[in-house]
């Protein structure tokens, strides 16, 4: 996972006074698995993101919002010739689910340019 998606969900489960057993118990899963994903060594599955989010609270969104993705976003206001997808998402209560099948929805109906699909790849990347 990357750090920043680490960083949202350790924050969380500080401010839930959660440990990772407690989140592995909630989850059904090993500590040794919730501990390869804060660590970096392995990636839960969308379902389990959501999952993960449900536990603490919150949305599998906001794991993905970052607030360096908005600094880079700013540099570029002004420019017409592309979506600015993370104003669009950000605060929202969006799985990462739903962002996938508006994304599949959008390239179906062709919406999508090469800097569109950047940033939300950034976006899921995150």
């Amino acid at each position: 996972m990357n750090k920043s998606v680490i960083n949202r969900i350790e924050m969380q489960l500080k401010r839930k006074n959660m440990s990772q057993r407690d989140l592995a118990k909630k989850l059904g899963v090993s500590e040794v698995t919730v501990s390869r994903w804060l660590s970096g060594d392995r990636d839960p599955s969308i379902d389990t993101l959501n999952k993960i989010a449900e536990a603490l609270d919150t949305t599998a969104s906001y794991f993905f919002i970052t607030d360096d993705w908005h600094t880079e976003k700013k540099a570029e206001e002004g420019k017409t010739d592309s979506v600015n997808w993370g104003t669009i998402l950000a605060g929202t209560a969006l799985t990462a689910t739903a962002v996938i099948g508006i994304v599949a929805l959008a390239k179906a109906m062709g919406k999508l340019n090469d800097k569109d699909k950047e940033q939300i790849e950034d976006i899921l990347n995150r």
